[in-house]
């Protein structure tokens, strides 16, 4: 393309600085628009997409960390372990729950006269409309008895959970302690937990009954306190029973099976985590002023010895006399180990007082 001189009019060549024929000075050439080199756009992109994936990457990884970090001891950890351990074992939440003192699948009960403390807990019932109101009979036979009747009625029936007369279908806990008093067990963490609940789900026949506080007494753990083993399971912290606390003793890992079970290991283990022990035993006074004294393998009553078996579970001692049958007493032993009540069939049958020597 010709360009000319825009003084006189004379063309002149690309890139000429002055005018051949006047020497005006000629405007400077446009300089070339620089080249892109090719690809330079995509390896902007791939840069960026590098630096996105190696965030999504960070990100991902330390998401992954925590979810692999083992469980934290605390107070929801603790709960949330005993709530998922109550909602799937029914007969750990039964015996929280549920009465089973009485053959309640009877159609009718039959109590003696003197039997006070059965009466007094049937009219309780009768007045929440489980019963109906008591009939006197003669129990007959040779030596004739007064004894009172009690039939079942039909809000009775509909109340039993089985043979079971539950005043309601779960718990839950409302506060728990023990989360800041792990030990370690070999290579395994356990802790002692100690957790108030909450009924949820009340049976009907219970939430308006105006004898709720009677009623709790009467349940195996009336003040709704338990104390339960955790141990800290696939990065969890999880509720486990009395074999698999031995077996972490033992081998220092919940679940591995010991070759062979050493003896005391387990009383070991329950000391260590004040897991029951036996805190009944020693002198007692009951209150019509009779003397019992326990011993790790015998009850003394007035100075006559009976071996009997202890089953320990926190503060209460179950004690089943040899020769006695089915006649299970139990001991629930206060905080302070000062005082005692003694239960049966989950009736209380009297208090008792520690003997200091």
């Amino acid at each position: 393309m010709a360009h000319f001189c825009i003084q006189c009019g004379t063309a002149y060549a690309p890139g000429a600085r002055f005018c051949d024929e006047c020497g005006n000075a000629l405007p400077a050439a446009a300089a070339p628009a620089p080249v892109r080199p090719a690809g330079a756009g995509v390896q902007r992109r791939h840069l960026i997409i590098a630096g996105g994936v190696l965030a999504l990457l960070i990100v991902a990884g330390g998401a992954l960390a925590w979810l692999l970090a083992p469980e934290a001891a605390s107070a929801s950890s603790f709960s949330r372990a005993i709530d998922a351990h109550l909602a799937a074992d029914e007969t750990a939440r039964d015996k929280l729950l549920c009465l089973t003192n009485l053959p309640y699948q009877k159609e009718e009960i039959r109590v003696a006269s003197y039997d006070t403390s059965t009466r007094q807990w049937l009219d309780i019932l009768v007045r929440g409309g489980l019963y109906s109101a008591p009939v006197e009979k003669s129990s007959g036979g040779w030596v004739a008895q007064s004894q009172f009747v009690y039939a079942l009625a039909a809000p009775g029936k509909a109340a039993l959970r089985g043979d079971k007369l539950c005043v309601a279908k779960g718990v839950k806990v409302a506060k728990v302690s023990g989360y800041d008093q792990v030990r370690d067990l070999g290579e395994q963490q356990v802790a002692m937990a100690k957790a108030t609940l909450t009924l949820t789900d009340e049976a009907a026949w219970f939430a308006k009954s105006a004898d709720r506080a009677l009623i709790l007494q009467r349940l195996p753990d009336g003040d709704l306190e338990v104390r339960l083993p955790l141990a800290l399971v696939d990065k969890q912290w999880q509720v486990i029973d009395e074999a698999q606390m031995s077996r972490a003793a033992m081998t220092g890992v919940i679940g591995k099976v010991p070759a062979v079970q050493g003896a005391g290991m387990l009383d070991k283990l329950k000391s260590a985590l004040r897991f029951g022990g036996h805190p009944a035993v020693g002198k007692w006074q009951a209150a019509m002023g009779n003397v019992l004294e326990f011993t790790s393998d015998s009850v003394i009553n007035n100075g006559t010895s009976t071996k009997a078996t202890f089953t320990t579970k926190g503060n209460t001692v179950t004690i089943m006399p040899e020769g006695a049958g089915d006649a299970a007493m139990d001991i629930i032993v206060s905080d302070d180990g000062s005082t005692a009540q003694i239960s049966m069939g989950g009736m209380r049958v009297t208090s008792l007082r520690r003997v200091r020597d």
